[in-house]
């Protein structure tokens, strides 16, 4: 009876007084999944390229076939810089309530993104013709399952949760939400370094096997134009 009943009571039912501190918060859902789907956008605009561009140049002077691999991969790197600056600035500067807290980082984080699934989705198409837009494809949805965009690397299937590691989209949404939620650069430098290794990967391919691969293409594509595969 000489205890407080109501002091004890409140120290029972609360033992411990628990504080949260949010080191990187997001006002809403849309923010948090804004890196997948600005991602998502750029690798589509990557395969919208190929598709209305062919990836040979129409008239074939004196360059090899390394040369007219590299100068047209120049054009499809700038058609696809302008679509990523104006995915990013959208997602960034007009979309409503969605937050990124280093707009101009972001930018440039999907600057870096579209160089990189461009040089891989170009190598594909400029190497295997249609079949490298099926490839392409294929990747993209491997992607959406596999890269943690949505849900936990953790709770998606076990097959791809071995596929993530090797997948693009899994430092380009890591890299893009560093921008929305707040940096850290040893992440950044992890992702970037990873990211440019698929583009190194993507286009030494490229340059050492468009020539050895061209005529066989080319033998293929007459075969199938021929037997009307592609009409």
């Amino acid at each position: 009876m000489k205890q407080d009943p109501q002091a004890k009571g409140a120290f029972l039912a609360h033992p411990v007084d628990v504080q949260t501190f949010h080191l990187f918060p997001l006002p809403n859902y849309g923010s948090g999944m804004n890196p997948f789907y600005t991602v998502l956008a750029i690798w589509v605009g990557c395969l919208l390229l190929v598709s209305v561009l062919s990836t040979d140049p129409s008239s074939f002077s004196e360059a090899n076939e390394r040369e007219r691999y590299a100068g047209r991969l120049l054009t499809f790197w700038t058609l696809n810089a302008l679509q990523a600056m104006v995915v990013t600035a959208g997602a960034a500067f007009i979309l409503p309530n969605i937050f990124v807290r280093e707009p101009g980082w972001f930018m440039t984080f999907g600057l870096l993104c579209g160089f990189v699934f461009m040089t891989v989705v170009f190598s594909l198409v400029s190497l295997f013709g249609n079949v490298g837009k099926a490839m392409a494809i294929v990747l993209l949805v491997l992607q959406i399952a596999g890269a943690g965009g949505t849900y936990p690397v953790e709770l998606i299937p076990p097959f791809f949760q071995q596929l993530n590691p090797w997948l693009p989209f899994t430092y380009a949404i890591d890299v893009m939400r560093e921008a929305v939620g707040g940096i850290v650069w040893e992440n950044v430098e992890h992702d970037v370094k990873r990211l440019l290794s698929f583009a190194v990967a993507a286009l030494l391919a490229g340059l050492l096997l468009k020539a050895p691969l061209t005529p066989w293409m080319r033998v293929l594509k007459e075969k199938a134009a021929q037997s009307g595969l592609f009409h």
